[in-house]
């Protein structure tokens, strides 16, 4: 936090000189130079303990004070509270010219200093408004030097006190704003991180697909090209959920879709990167098991399975994949050789931007996985080591969608 410098600057308006004068000297009494007294010595050093160091200026009509008040807000240096004389000559009395400058300067406070009795206290509250309540304030002549002295303390630390307040506010909601664009702006690198990591994921299979392909027959070309249409399509389905992923009310569309035939269109389309790897693909069990699903969120997980078992086994390693049913879930098993995964890091692989490649990977590919199968479809994802090597994850997901059930 910055630190405030309290304004003490205040305005006495008086049409007699002495008395304005007599009351500046009360509130900014002149340094004294001659040899202090013992008893002077001890007012002094109590005068040094005083915070209050005031400026006074001196206005002895109403254009007068009118202009003073228009150039210490044009300044930037504006008066804590003035002493107002209410008999000012003729014209406008002091409530009158009072009002006017609370026009001017919604900050300032009003101290009334007079022997003039027309005016209640409830007529002048009633005149100046109920907004203006506790800006103003009331002594009647004679007054001592401590009342006058002790109103110009309270009212300028009143507003001082104000105006470091709101000075404070306005740096921590400062603050506040810097800290929410920083989180803004981690969002908006991981959502960019995230797009970037899924939409490699595809178009590698793409481009893999379309370049296998341009040896094969016209029919098997076709064939390619539907499947680089339908990846393509799922591509812009990405796009649209991570568009849509700020808003908790937005779901995507789910249907009734027989597990392996989503295995078979990732297969179909890693067929490149599985050659080029020569990664041996094997089937245990594979039951027919129809259940609720997002088939292009689906695709996304199994996507980044299979790709994370090949960069972990490297060339010639092998992917075993089992479907069954387990009571009331489907039950997908995928198992790599790979070397499994260090039981210093086990649990942190699937926390979001934990990557044990360095630069190269984005630390969201299990990240999302978990989410789409646990979040949005109510399975369960479980990663474990198996013997002698190996990774397994075991994917659980309902026969029937819990919210529909629900």
């Amino acid at each position: 936090m910055s630190l405030y410098t309290w304004n003490q600057r205040i305005l006495i308006v008086d049409d007699e000189r002495d008395i304005a004068q007599g009351y500046k000297e009360i509130i900014c009494p002149a340094q004294k130079t001659e040899v202090l007294s013992s008893r002077s010595k001890r007012v002094s050093e109590q005068t040094e303990l005083d915070k209050f160091s005031f400026h006074v200026d001196l206005a002895y009509s109403v254009e007068e004070t009118l202009k003073l008040v228009k150039k210490s807000i044009e300044n930037g240096q504006p008066y804590s509270l003035g002493f107002f004389d209410v008999l000012l000559g003729p014209g406008k009395d002091g409530i009158e010219l009072v009002k006017e400058i609370f026009a001017i300067d919604p900050s300032i406070y009003a101290v009334f200093v007079t022997a003039y009795h027309d005016r209640s206290v409830d007529a002048i509250r009633t005149y100046l408004g109920e907004n203006s309540l506790e800006r103003w304030d009331y002594l009647n002549k004679p007054v001592n030097d401590g009342e006058i002295l002790q109103k110009a303390r309270n009212y300028n630390s009143l507003w001082n006190l104000k105006k470091e307040r709101e000075q404070k506010d306005n740096e921590l909601n400062n603050l506040r704003r810097r800290i929410l664009d920083s989180e803004r702006s981690s969002s908006i690198a991981a959502i960019s991180r995230s797009v970037t990591h899924e939409f490699g994921n595809i178009l590698m299979q793409i481009m893999g697909k379309a370049d296998i392909s341009r040896k094969k027959s016209a029919d098997d070309m076709r064939r390619a090209l539907e499947i680089i249409l339908e990846a393509s399509e799922r591509a812009n389905k990405i796009l649209d959920r991570f568009k849509t992923a700020s808003h908790a009310d937005v779901t995507e569309e789910k249907k009734h879709i027989y597990i392996h035939e989503i295995i078979e269109k990732c297969l179909e389309l890693m067929e490149f990167q599985i050659k080029k790897t020569n990664t041996k693909i094997s089937k245990g069990r594979m039951e027919l098991v129809k259940v609720p699903m997002n088939s292009t969120t689906f695709l996304q997980v199994l996507l980044n399975l299979f790709i994370n078992a090949i960069h972990a086994m490297g060339d010639a390693g092998e992917i075993n994949i089992e479907l069954s049913k387990d009571g009331e879930s489907a039950i997908i098993v995928i198992r790599d050789n790979g070397p499994g995964v260090s039981e210093k890091i086990f649990d942190q692989v699937l926390v979001p931007f934990f990557t044990t490649k360095g630069s190269s990977g984005s630390g969201l590919g299990l990240a999302i996985c978990k989410e789409i199968i646990e979040v949005e479809h109510g399975g369960d994802l479980i990663l474990k080591n198996i013997s002698p090597h190996g990774l397994e994850v075991t994917i659980k997901l309902p026969l029937v969608d819990p919210l529909e059930e629900a």
